[in-house]
């Protein structure tokens, strides 16, 4: 027995050493194979002289005992093919920045200018340079500099002008990269007031989206994106927010910030909101079957660039919705929307245009009750819609949601306010295959010809309507946008 189990020990302890090792011969290869053989040796010396004691009895053993230097080196050896077989740990690790994580990120996340972004994320390969800036300002922790670079260590980034390593949550912009301006924005004349949501560029600054705002009641009336390459909107010039103010300038300022500072205070609690609406209407008899409201947007984060979807998260583009609605069929619709954005890039300019239409009122009672969550203020609308147009082609199609569970049977005809088409636009996937875009539920959706919509929703620009041919002709139900 001895023979056979040390034998093939004896025949096989250079490959084993040589395989796990990863050379022919090294040092403490070759202390490791001195001192094996020489135990092995006295180990088979023992085997032998005990053979016979073996034979005699089943229950016996030879007593192996190796020496305490043969112990020390394998334990040496053990933790060497470890180390040999096993990856460093971090060496090898790429800096993945998730721009879609608000966590993983700055409060004020730079533009990243020398990588593109990809399915939400910017990754860049160890040992790789990465260029970032904050336009119109500076970093946080590099107050003189608007512009860095930096290089891809172990997934952190070493700065390059001083050699530090920073993890890239030290790596923010004193100020968002993105602005809330005043700026002219077609047939939105006061009281209403035009806004432009742009990114500080060196050449200047680019526009991603347009708004006309309500600011006496705390909610847009409309907003517009494009799926234009860098989501561009051609909006001119503006400097009003540059501009020496008037007295009357300077209250309407005051105003606008306390509008926007109301308006974050309720849409980034989605508990304090709740808490409003009960407080609201703690007198009447309301059940609100477990529906609680929640923020949502009018201008999706998926109709932008993925270094660009930031730009939805600005309040002035937030209303409140049921959340069965807002995590139903407005999800869906929205997906949908910026899939046909994505697919007609490469030969079409597609606008997209969203916004509110009219009051929600719930039944209290005997009669029904606006809902706003401040006194004449920041109203939870009925109807939250979106415009697809394709100006080229001239087509579009109107989406609209109604925001409101809790309609009743009876109530949904004189809701619906026109023929829908949903069933005939073949680019709503996401919308139609969950079966639910009639169900109040997750709020009921319908599809309508513009000129249609147009007669009932006034905040949609008149030119726009005008400008689509009616009833079919006009509909853009179709992935097919006619030829280039």
């Amino acid at each position: 027995m001895s023979e056979q189990v040390f034998g093939r020990s004896r025949q096989s302890e250079g490959m084993f050493l040589n395989t796990h090792l990863g050379v022919e011969s090294t040092p403490l290869a070759a202390i490791v194979q001195h001192s094996f053989r020489s135990d092995l040796a006295t180990i088979e010396g023992q085997g032998a002289r005990s053979r016979a004691s073996y034979y005699q009895s089943a229950n016996s053993r030879p007593h192996i005992r190796l020496s305490d230097n043969m112990l020390r080196l394998l334990v040496l050896f053990s933790c060497v093919v470890s180390g040999v077989l096993s990856e460093p740990s971090g060496a090898e690790e790429a800096c993945v920045i998730e721009l879609e994580c608000a966590e993983c990120v700055p409060d004020h996340m730079p533009l990243v200018t020398s990588h593109r972004a990809s399915a939400g994320a910017v990754r860049v390969a160890p040992g790789d340079e990465v260029a970032l800036a904050c336009h119109g300002g500076a970093f946080l922790n590099y107050p003189q500099r608007a512009l860095l670079t930096a290089v891809c260590e172990a997934g952190r980034f070493r700065v390059r002008h001083d050699h530090a390593l920073r993890h890239l949550l030290e790596l923010g912009c004193q100020e968002s990269i993105f602005e809330d301006v005043l700026h002219q924005v077609e047939e939105c004349a006061p009281p209403l007031q035009g806004r432009a949501y742009q990114l500080a560029e060196a050449r200047g600054p680019l526009h991603l989206a347009a708004l006309c705002f309500d600011p006496d009641r705390g909610v847009a009336a409309r907003a517009l994106a494009t799926n234009a390459p860098a989501n561009a909107l051609p909006l001119p010039a503006h400097a009003e927010h540059g501009a020496p103010r008037s007295l009357l300038g300077n209250f309407n300022q005051m105003f606008d910030a306390s509008t926007r500072a109301q308006a974050r205070a309720l849409y980034s609690d989605d508990a304090r909101m709740n808490r409003r609406l009960r407080q609201i209407l703690k007198h009447e008899r309301f059940s609100f079957a477990e529906q609680t409201l929640t923020s949502a947007r009018l201008l999706s984060p998926l109709y932008y660039e993925d270094q660009n979807m930031r730009v939805a998260d600005f309040v002035s583009n937030r209303v409140a919705a049921w959340r069965s609605v807002a995590a139903g069929n407005l999800a869906h619709l929205q997906r949908d929307v910026a899939e046909l954005m994505k697919a007609a890039r490469p030969r079409t300019a597609i606008d997209v245009y969203a916004g509110t239409h009219d009051v929600l009122a719930l039944r209290t009672g005997h009669a029904k009750s606006e809902i706003f969550l401040k006194p004449g203020r920041f109203p939870v609308p009925k109807y939250i819609w979106t415009v697809v147009h394709d100006r080229k082609h001239a087509k579009a199609l109107a989406l609209v949601v109604l925001n409101d569970p809790f309609v009743s049977v009876s109530e949904i005809r004189a809701s619906v306010f026109c023929e829908s088409a949903c069933g005939r636009v073949s680019w709503l996937h996401e919308l139609r295959r969950h079966r639910h875009y009639e169900s109040p539920l997750y709020g009921l959706a319908f599809c309508c010809a513009v000129r249609d919509f147009g007669a009932v929703v006034k905040e949609m620009p008149r030119h726009i309507v005008r400008a689509v041919p009616d009833a079919d002709g006009g509909m853009l139900t179709d992935i097919g946008l006619g030829p280039d």
